[in-house]
């Protein structure tokens, strides 16, 4: 089932030129889209439940459509030397969005963050050395160069 209505994506699309192209969801490209935004929210996000329109947030579904969009406009306009300024803005919008939540800068309304609860930073206390025994505290003090 689509995570977004036609209604959702034909709000960024423009309405004469991606009329035929507005006319009915192309699942396939679709899925290839939601699949994508989905594969990259997934690290901080249960995904799973986000089944339909219903059950996706609103911001998710706001990336998957601009994503759908500018896709369907490129595809569209393939033939041109150039792409559409508006496709790549909707997709560089999307992808800031995207970005944004991945890097905690942007919250899903709704939506608790996973998080594991490790320092982000590298090394950290779950570290091993070549050996598989861990660094501990200390783990560059006494290593050699």
């Amino acid at each position: 089932m689509a995570r977004i209505t036609l209604q959702e994506a034909s709000a960024w699309g423009e309405k004469t030129k991606l009329a035929p192209a507005l006319v009915a969801l192309d699942m396939l490209l679709l899925e290839q889209v939601e699949s994508e935004v989905l594969g990259n929210l997934a690290s901080v996000a249960n995904t799973a439940t986000w089944a339909d329109s219903a059950t996706t947030p609103t911001l998710a579904k706001t990336i998957i459509a601009k994503m759908y969009v500018a896709w369907l406009i490129d595809r569209q306009y393939s033939e041109d030397t150039d792409l559409s300024a508006y496709s790549a803005l909707l997709r560089a919008s999307a992808l800031n969005l995207m970005n944004g939540i991945l890097d905690s800068s942007i919250d899903i309304p709704g939506v608790i963050v996973e998080s594991d609860g490790l320092p982000s930073v590298y090394p950290n206390d779950q570290t091993v050395d070549r050996f598989g025994q861990p660094y501990g505290p200390y783990f560059t003090m006494d290593a050699t160069f």
